[in-house]
C-alpha cells in the first residue's frame, strides 16, 4: 500500500489504526545492551553520574549492607548522607523532609535479590520459593501475547529483562512464568554460572517529604507498579531535586515528581513502562537522556508508555533533554497542561512520535531537533514528530522535523474529546525535510466537528518544507490530503511559506 492509501485508510478507519498503531509496526530488536547503555544517538548529553564524585564533608556514611532507612529514622530532617560505593540490595527508603543523598562514585541501589536455588523438572529450572506480591493494576493495558504486564515482578539474567508470560506452555528462552500459587517462578533458561535476580523492593525512595536531593545514583531493577517510580513511587514528591543519576531497568518508571521538582543530567532508560511521569506545578527537565524506555513491561504504549508523560502541569520545562528509542513519545502531556514549554531538545527515532501536547491548554514548543520519530507508515496525521491533540493556544516555532523514512511533521488533530478542542494553536518558521518520496505530512485534521477545525484560528505560516516533490501530498487540511498547490487553494494557509525540492 502506498503512503498516499495509507492516509486515506486511516480516514475512514482511524479508531482501529490509532489503537492498534504500534501494536502493528514493525519494532527493532531490543537488546539488554540497548536498555542498560542506551542508544548512542549524535549530541549525546553526558548524563548520569559523575565519575570520581566523592560525598559533602559531614554526611552520613551508609556502606553496602546497611540499612539505609535505619540511617534515616536515626537523623533529623535535613540530614545528608554519603551512599558509599557498591551495591545495596533492597534498600526501600521513606525520606524525612530536607535530606540529601549523595551517591560516591560506582553507588548503586539495587531493587533486586539474587535468585540462586533452582531445581530441575523436565525441561524447565524452577526458582522455589518466590513470595514476592507487586501490586496488581488490572486496568492497564497489555500487548497482545503481554497479558500479565499488568504485574510488577520482573526477573533478570545477567542484566537482561525477562518477558512474563501467562502460561507455562508459552515459555521460551527469555521468557519466564510466575506460578503465584506455588510462589514458582519457571525457566527455560540455563541458570547455572549465570546472575538470576528477582525484583522485590517496590521503590528505593518513596514520594512524600519536601525538598528532598538525590545525586550521583544508580538504581536499578526495582518493582513498581504501572504508573509509580522507583523514585517517587506513587506519592507526591514536592520540591525534589534528581541531579546526575542512572535509573534504569526498574518495572513501572523510572521516576516520578511533583511540584516544584527539578530533573537535572540524568540517565534514564530501560525501565519497563516509561522513563518519568509527573503532577503538578513549576516542574523542570533538564540536561537529561532518557532513552529505551517503555519494551519490557508489556504495557501498550498507545495507554501509556515511552520516555515520560506529565499530567496536571502548571509552569513545565523541558528544555535540553535528549529523547530517543523510546517505544511510545519521546515525551508526552496529557490532561490540563498549562504553560508548557518544550525547547531546545534533541528528540530522535522514538516509535510512536516526538512530544504529544493532548487535551492540553497553552504551551510553546520552539528550537527542538526532531528525526525519525514515529511509524514507517503511518496512518492518518498520527506519529507526528510534534501532534496537538485536542488542545489550545499551542506556539509552534523554530523547530526543524527531518521526516525521512519515518512518522510525520507537525500535526493538529480533532476528534470528540468533550471540552478540548483545537482552536487558536500558531505553527509557523519551522523546517520540515522528508527524502523519502511521498511520505510524512503536516497540517490539521478532524474527525469530529470539521467547520469548528476549520474556523478555529489555527494558523501555518512561514515554514519552509523540504520535500522530493511537491505534487505529492505532504500537506492536510481539516478533511484530507493535498498537495502544495492544492492545499493553499484550499486552505488559505501558509502563505509566506516555502518549499524547496530536494533531491
Amino acid at each position: 500500500m502506498s503512503s498516499k492509501q495509507d492516509r486515506k485508510a486511516g480516514c475512514r478507519h482511524w479508531r482501529r489504526a490509532a489503537a492498534w498503531l504500534l501494536r502493528r509496526q514493525a519494532r527493532p530488536a531490543v537488546t539488554a545492551a540497548l536498555l542498560l547503555a542506551g542508544a548512542a544517538g549524535p549530541a549525546a548529553l553526558a548524563s548520569g553520574p559523575r565519575p570520581g564524585a566523592a560525598c559533602p564533608a559531614g554526611a552520613l556514611r551508609v556502606q553496602p549492607g546497611m540499612s539505609l532507612q535505619a540511617a534515616i529514622d536515626a537523623a533529623p530532617p535535613g540530614a545528608s548522607f554519603c551512599i558509599g560505593a557498591g551495591e545495596h540490595r533492597l534498600q526501600a527508603a521513606i525520606p524525612k523532609e530536607g535530606q540529601r543523598f549523595h551517591g560516591e562514585a560506582g553507588a548503586l541501589l539495587n531493587g533486586a535479590r539474587l535468585v540462586t536455588d533452582f531445581v530441575r523438572e523436565g525441561p524447565y529450572w524452577v526458582a522455589r520459593g518466590q513470595g514476592q506480591r507487586g501490586e496488581h493494576r488490572p486496568e492497564v493495558i497489555c500487548l497482545p501475547g503481554r497479558e500479565r504486564c499488568s504485574y510488577p515482578e520482573a526477573f533478570f539474567i545477567d542484566n537482561r529483562p525477562l518477558q512474563h508470560v501467562s502460561h507455562l506452555r508459552e515459555l521460551a528462552p527469555g521468557r519466564f512464568f510466575f506460578d503465584y500459587s506455588r510462589s514458582r517462578a519457571y525457566f527455560l533458561d540455563d541458570p547455572r554460572g549465570r546472575k538470576v535476580e528477582a525484583s522485590v523492593a517496590p521503590y528505593a525512595f518513596r514520594g512524600g517529604a519536601r525538598g528532598v536531593m538525590i545525586e550521583n545514583l544508580t538504581i536499578e531493577k526495582y518493582a513498581p507498579p504501572v504508573q509509580y517510580g522507583a523514585v517517587g513511587y506513587n506519592v507526591p514528591s514536592p520540591g525534589w531535586l534528581l541531579r546526575d543519576n542512572e535509573i534504569r531497568l526498574n518495572y513501572g518508571l523510572g521516576i516520578s515528581v511533583g511540584s516544584g521538582s527539578r530533573v537535572l543530567g540524568n540517565h534514564i532508560h530501560g525501565n519497563g513502562e516509561m522513563g518519568a511521569g509527573c503532577v503538578g506545578q513549576d516542574i523542570l527537565f533538564e540536561r537529561n537522556e532518557i532513552a529505551s524506555n517503555g519494551y519490557f513491561s508489556g504495557v501498550d504504549p498507545n495507554w501509556e508508555g515511552g520516555g515520560g508523560k506529565c499530567a496536571l502541569t502548571r509552569g513545565l520545562v523541558v528544555r535540553g533533554n535528549h529523547f530517543h528509542h523510546n517505544n511510545g513519545y519521546g515525551f508526552w502531556t496529557d490532561i490540563d497542561n498549562t504553560g508548557s514549554l518544550y525547547e531546545d531538545n534533541l528528540v530522535e527515532d522514538n516509535l510512536a512520535g516526538g512530544i504529544t501536547h493532548e487535551i492540553s491548554f497553552s504551551a510553546t514548543i520552539r528550537r527542538n531537533v526532531f528525526r525519525r520519530n514515529g511509524p514507517a507508515r503511518p496512518v492518518w496525521l498520527w506519529g507526528a514528530a510534534i501532534l496537538v491533540q485536542n488542545s489550545r493556544d499551542v506556539e509552534v516555532y523554530g523547530n526543524s522535523v527531518d521526516m525521512t523514512g519515518r512518522g510525520n511533521g507537525i500535526s493538529l488533530v480533532q476528534q470528540d474529546r468533550g471540552a478540548y478542542v483545537t482552536v487558536n494553536n500558531h505553527v509557523h518558521d519551522n523546517t520540515l525535510f522528508s527524502g523519502t518520496p511521498d511520505h510524512g505530512a503536516s497540517g490539521a485534521l478532524a474527525d469530529h466537528d470539521l467547520e469548528g477545525l476549520r474556523a478555529g484560528n489555527n494558523r501555518f505560516d512561514r515554514n519552509l518544507y523540504r520535500v522530493r516533490d511537491a505534487g505529492d501530498e505532504h500537506w492536510a487540511w481539516v478533511d484530507g490530503f493535498r498537495n502544495w498547490a492544492e492545499h493553499r487553494r484550499h486552505s488559505g494557509q501558509d502563505a509566506a511559506s516555502r518549499v524547496e525540492a530536494v533531491k
